[in-house]
């Protein structure tokens, strides 16, 4: 019961943070390395010992499938120079030159301790990197190019730490011809390993019936296709990468239906979410001990040398970026999709490098072995340390950084959205042009109606002659006043079903709360800044439909709304009706 207890505590504790951070503007990847601190700082805190073994399988493959997800197999041809340039270049450079410094600063530090400590360093989190630099406006080239480095970087790091760690245990030395054929072996069967796994996922899905039993999927893919690949000695991250990939492959995301992908999307923000506060909370009253037990003045020079490997990161990572922004000027050209473009934004991709989950799990899953026990809880704290400097002072101070340099979205990057609206219209028309014969012309003109609706947008106002504005501006505020009393009424009707739930059944309460839920947030997303649809009151459709099953019975039991509001898409109720 102790661990369920401490497991529900910081559960709630991350939600109770991420409520505070949303009050507070902060990014939540840095309120869970605070949850982490405060748990690290707990005084009265309660023994824990969790398997170094299982941390890894527990937490890593649902976040890596989270960044998986999000790419496909165009994008990763797109932007393979990214990935050799920063997931595996960059961060082998990042590790060793880590590494080099723990054996330079840290007394007593060995070549295999010092690798393992670069390994855990090394890798930038991705969810931290998308929580926290999409919100300030960073362009979007240039988050596509941190993502892209996040996806298999950690790929490198586990190969450099589990030979980090083999040394350790079988007091042997690193040897890297090892090191590059145990990642070369292990990524190309990680790569058909993924690939089977998600292509077997993908299809298990579209066969499967229902949205709960859909999602569900998703959740036991990660898993098993991690096990897998490590069981056969190949890298379990670019296997669940991989799966990701092909199992939110095209032919697969189209079978689904739209709340399908509404669902999932929810679901897996709310599960890295979790999972990454609990990871934060547990490991951190792991750690507690260490730091406790520690003497204060080792304790504070562990800290200052952790400063001093911090710096030597963000330097290696400035360095880097910087070359690539210089070759590209030399070339006239960028050397990848999404390289920086500017000094600034050298600096801006450099100070995004936030190190998060990973390196805290690698760092506590190093293994104790006699005669190294003092040096493990060293090096544990130098590892904390830089997160705590890499993450919580870049976080905080990322806006500020972004808005000094001058460092905004490029207007341009806008018009993938207007192009993939209008491919959306033109396939939608297309298909209805062909359908036309099969329909009468009024459902027709309406479903046409809103297909050209697809891409109308209401930054149209921007455009307009000056006459034009102040019309267009009243229209506007006329709308955001009808959503102001769009959602009383809403919430009014929402109440009053929850309110009378002691006198009905439970599920006909549920189905009433679901159809008002939807009809809330379709409305919503009509009136988007995207793009609108055509306005529908509630239960238009449904009035329509019963209006023509009433005329094909000639009579019903369930009486029409007396001075209910009209709709443009749906006819009015005709005189036979009205008497």
């Amino acid at each position: 019961m102790l661990y369920l207890s401490i497991i529900v505590l910081i559960l709630l504790a991350t939600v109770i943070m991420v409520g505070v951070g949303d009050r507070l503007n902060l990014p939540w990847p840095v309120m869970m390395t605070i949850l982490g601190v405060g748990a690290l700082l707990l005084p009265d805190r309660p023994h824990l010992e969790i398997d170094s073994e299982i941390i890894l399988p527990i937490f890593l493959p649902p976040l890596l499938w989270a960044i998986g997800v999000k790419f496909s197999w165009g994008t990763l041809k797109r932007r393979w120079r990214s990935v050799l340039l920063y997931s595996v270049l960059l961060t082998t450079a990042s590790a060793l030159a880590v590494a080099g410094s723990a054996m330079w600063w840290v007394p007593g530090m060995t070549v295999a301790m010092a690798l393992a400590i670069g390994a855990a360093i090394a890798p930038p989190d991705p969810v931290a990197v998308e929580a926290v630099a999409e919100p300030v406006g960073i362009p979007r080239r240039l988050i596509g190019t941190l993502q892209t480095e996040g996806s298999f970087n950690d790929a490198i790091s586990l190969v450099l730490f589990h030979a980090a760690i083999h040394a350790i245990d079988h007091h042997e030395k690193v040897d890297p011809l090892k090191v590059l054929w145990d990642f070369s072996f292990g990524a190309v069967v990680a790569v058909v390993v993924g690939y089977i796994f998600g292509w077997l996922g993908g299809y298990v899905r579209q066969k499967a019936h229902g949205t709960v039993a859909r999602s569900a999927v998703t959740l036991v893919i990660p898993f098993g296709v991690y096990l897998v690949a490590e069981s056969v000695h190949a890298s379990g991250v670019i296997a669940v990468v991989i799966a990701a990939v092909q199992f939110t492959s095209t032919k697969y995301l189209v079978a689904l239906e739209a709340e399908d992908r509404l669902s999932n999307a929810s679901f897996w923000q709310v599960i890295e979410l979790l999972l990454t506060g609990l990871a934060f909370g547990l490991i951190g009253l792991q750690a507690s001990e260490i730091i406790y037990q520690a003497d204060s003045t080792r304790l504070l020079n562990l800290f200052c040398y952790g400063t001093l490997i911090s710096l030597v990161a963000i330097a290696v990572r400035l360095l880097w970026f910087a070359a690539v922004w210089m070759l590209g000027n030399m070339k006239k050209t960028p050397v990848h999709e999404g390289a920086p473009g500017t000094f600034a934004e050298v600096i801006v991709m450099t100070w995004s490098g936030m190190r998060g989950l990973v390196t805290l799990i690698l760092a506590l899953s190093i293994p104790t072995v006699a005669g190294t026990e003092e040096l493990r809880a060293d090096s544990i704290v130098v590892v904390i340390s830089v997160l705590f400097f890499t993450m919580v002072l870049p976080g905080l101070t990322l806006p500020f950084v972004v808005n000094v340099l001058g460092v905004k979205a490029d207007h341009s990057e806008d018009n993938a959205v207007p192009e993939l609206l209008e491919l959306a219209q033109h396939a939608a028309l297309e298909v209805l042009q062909e359908e036309a014969r099969a329909a009468s012309p009024e459902t027709y003109r309406r479903v046409k109606d809103m297909c050209t609706a697809i891409t109308r947008r209401d930054d149209i106002i921007e455009n307009l002659p000056d006459e034009y504005k102040p019309k267009m501006q009243a229209l506007k505020n006329s709308r955001e006043e009808y959503t102001r009393l769009r959602d009383v009424a809403m919430t009014a009707a929402q109440h009053e079903v929850l309110s009378a739930q002691d006198r009905y059944d439970p599920n006909d309460v549920y189905r009433v709360i679901r159809k008002l839920d939807i009809l809330s947030q379709a409305d919503t997303i009509r009136s988007n800044n995207n793009f609108v649809l055509p306005a529908m009151p509630a239960g238009a459709v449904a009035l329509e439909r019963y209006r023509l099953l009433r005329e094909h019975l000639g009579t019903s039991s369930i009486p029409l709304v007396e001075n209910a509001p009209s709709s443009p898409l749906v006819t009015s109720v005709d005189s036979r009706e009205k008497n």
